[in-house]
């Protein structure tokens, strides 16, 4: 076996190319054919529903409800903001310990000030 020549590379080339345009043509067909149906029933159909009587009018105990309903979504966005600024003040702390930080001559750093009297490491026999 030899093995295909540039001939049939080519023909092979035009064939595949022939059949994705005929693909596409064939998938666009189809889909022009649905969205015409879609089109088609959605602009010929009437509205089933008539606006008359159609609305919802409140009785008290829906008010109660709905005014109780305000005030918990009220309560919720209070604590929502609440926790946002306990959120930022925390964020606002961090940085500046981040910022406060301690380098030492051998290369480490650290962001907690300790006086070097008051720091002594436990040793073995120091318990």
């Amino acid at each position: 076996m030899q093995g295909k020549s540039n001939k049939q590379y080519h023909d092979s080339a035009r064939n595949v190319g022939i059949a994705c345009i005929g693909m596409i043509i064939v998938l666009t067909a189809i889909a022009g054919t649905e969205l015409y149906d879609h089109v088609a029933h959605h602009w010929n159909s009437k509205s089933d529903q008539t606006m008359e009587g159609n609305y919802w009018i409140p009785n008290e105990a829906d008010k109660l409800w709905l005014d109780s309903l305000y005030e918990q979504v009220k309560r919720t966005e209070d604590d929502v903001l609440e926790l946002n600024q306990s959120v930022n003040r925390i964020d606002r702390k961090i940085d500046e310990i981040m910022l406060r930080r301690i380098d030492y001559p051998d290369g480490t750093w650290d962001s907690i000030k300790v006086k070097p009297s008051e720091f002594k490491p436990k040793v073995n026999g120091n318990r």
